[in-house]
């Protein structure tokens, strides 16, 4: 008989769950990084408001909306970033479920090759038995 597949399938499944893992922890990167930036553009209006209180104020949100607007900037790279990381993983996870499936298949084949041989003995053996009665029957 053939060998079993088990082991590849269990080595398949161990590579889709890391790649599920990896791709998780990218959509927790995109989240925190968006949020980061809602966080960010909230905070203008506000900084607005006490600009407009002071003249030290006014002068200063120059300085900040310009550092808002690079760390916007460094964070839209960022995740430009972890999309192309996601890409590659998102890929990576198709093969890999693909070839889980494969094993998988293979492995049921098998074991209907199996069953229908076991199923196949057990019926020559009853056709033996019916054919030593026949046989004594005479």
């Amino acid at each position: 008989m053939t060998r079993s597949h088990e082991p590849l399938i269990r080595l398949a499944r161990f590579k889709v769950e890391e790649l599920q893992k990896q791709m998780a922890e990218i959509d927790r990167a995109r989240t925190s990084l968006n949020d980061q930036i809602s966080r960010l553009e909230a905070s203008v209006p506000e900084e607005q408001a006490e600009a407009a209180k002071s003249r030290e104020g006014f002068l200063a949100y120059g300085s900040y909306a310009q550092a808002v607007i690079k760390r916007k900037e460094n964070i839209r790279l960022s995740l430009a970033e972890v999309e192309g990381q996601a890409d590659s993983i998102r890929s990576r996870l198709e093969t890999a479920f693909q070839e889980l499936k494969k094993y998988e298949l293979l492995e049921e084949r098998r074991l209907a090759r199996i069953e229908a041989a076991v199923r196949s003995a057990e019926q020559a053996e009853l056709d033996e038995i019916a054919q030593m009665r026949a046989a004594r029957a005479h």
